[in-house]
């Protein structure tokens, strides 16, 4: 990464576009800044860490996005990040031993390029309360043809028809309880994309990435293919792929029932690193609508899943070496088997919409409730505010977990936050 230097370049760049030579361009970007209040109950292992149950932390970043059209087959994308993240809860992970079991599944807060094909992210500053970063979060050349169209470089992915738990999509998937979904964090891939009538999309992917010592790898790397064949309403999808080392192969169905829509998918994963399992499936499948009442516009979706590899309790998972290892490098994100989720969204306003979603592990009937508000204060400013509410018992997956190395608590914490976006 060559610092600063990249971003008030391409600053300059955008702000002067005689100096693109009169190409067509188009930009935008954003600036939002976060603030939460996290609590966790006396004997969990951050409140003892820093003798408090309140920790406050936030963050700001700045989002640029540009696109360029040389002609009308040649494009480049791009998009840079500068972001600052910290506060009490790092510093209170921070203080953790490094091979503390817990501590590993909070690897620090800036996006790592380690095992990407190029290093395109700057740490700025590191410390135990904060880090700031900036990063190219999208760099790429496509090229359009009749034959399909092709991109080269860093650019997000996105395969499956989950809307919270998406088993198909396992490039640069969004963790199920994120709220924040309006860009993926990139990899650096090539994508080739045609489709037509029948066929309406046909898709070859490379990831490739880069072992632990540096050096690329075919054993970390990424490579498939997804079709999607369409006619009368019905589209079905198939899919194969490689990721690190596991096979996985799949197939996923979009149609209307009544006048609503559902999607399903199916992952079998042919697992290269479990001597006693051999494969897991992976299901997803729900169902959404829209609808009218009280003169109020809503909207809402109910969905199942089943995670085939994962076990009877979170002590349990976290002795698992297979799930963790995919719980590190972001292919899972929960340790049980059976989940249902929903989500209710309600027009309070045309400027101001309300949502609940909630997730439930159907094993120990815990679950994460996530109520949250949206205003759109003007055409460019948003406001977000909301809770997260986990709540179950000793040992459930959304309770309370017990760390084995020192026996304190550990467990999410219950959140309050608000978040201000200015868009232009």
């Amino acid at each position: 990464m060559t610092g600063w230097a990249v971003f008030f370049s391409f600053l300059w760049l955008l702000s002067n576009p005689l100096l693109i030579f009169g190409m067509d361009y188009e930009q935008s970007g954003h600036i939002r800044g976060q603030s939460s209040l996290n609590w966790y109950q006396d004997n969990h292992l951050f409140s003892e860490v820093e003798g408090h149950q309140l920790f406050l932390d936030g963050s700001i970043d700045l989002r640029l996005n540009a696109s360029f059209f040389f002609t009308d087959q040649l494009s480049f994308g791009f998009a840079y990040e500068a972001a600052a993240v910290g506060g009490q809860s790092r510093k209170a992970i921070a203080k953790l031993a490094p091979d503390s079991s817990y501590g590993q599944l909070f690897s620090g807060a800036a996006p790592s390029d380690d095992n990407q094909l190029f290093d395109l992210t700057g740490v700025s500053s590191n410390t135990y309360e904060y880090t700031a970063y900036h990063r190219i979060d999208r760099l790429y050349l496509a090229l359009d043809s009749n034959c399909g169209t092709v991109k080269a470089g860093r650019q997000a992915l996105t395969w499956g028809n989950g809307q919270i738990f998406n088993p198909a999509d396992l490039v640069n998937p969004f963790s199920p309880a994120d709220i924040i979904r309006d860009y993926k964090v990139g990899s650096d891939m090539l994508l080739y994309q045609t489709g037509g009538d029948v066929i309406s999309d046909f898709q070859l992917v490379y990831v490739p990435r880069r072992n632990k010592e540096g050096t690329l790898s075919e054993t970390e790397s990424t490579y498939g293919s997804k079709i999607r064949i369409s006619q009368n309403e019905l589209d079905i999808e198939l899919l194969a792929l490689r990721s690190y080392e596991d096979t996985v192969i799949g197939t996923g169905l979009t149609g209307f029932l009544g006048g609503a829509l559902y999607r399903t998918d199916w992952t079998l994963t042919f697992l290269s690193d479990d001597p006693e399992r051999d494969q897991y499936l992976s299901i997803v499948a729900n169902l959404d609508y829209s609808w009218v009442w009280q003169d109020k516009n809503w909207y809402g979706f109910v969905e199942l899943y089943y995670n085939g590899l994962g076990a009877d309790s979170l002590d349990e998972a976290l002795q698992d070496d297979t799930l963790v290892t995919r719980l590190l490098r972001g292919e899972l994100f929960v340790t049980g088997q059976y989940y249902f989720d929903a989500m209710v969204q309600y027009e309070a306003h045309p400027l101001v919409n309300c949502f609940v979603s909630v997730i439930v592990n159907l094993r120990d009937y815990s679950f994460l409730l996530q109520p949250r508000l949206v205003w759109e204060m003007t055409e460019s400013l948003q406001i977000l505010t909301g809770v997260d509410l986990p709540v179950g018992g000793r040992g459930d997956e959304f309770g309370e977990g017990q760390d084995l190395e020192t026996g304190l608590v550990t467990g999410r914490a219950v959140q309050g936050y608000a978040l201000i976006t200015w868009f232009f």
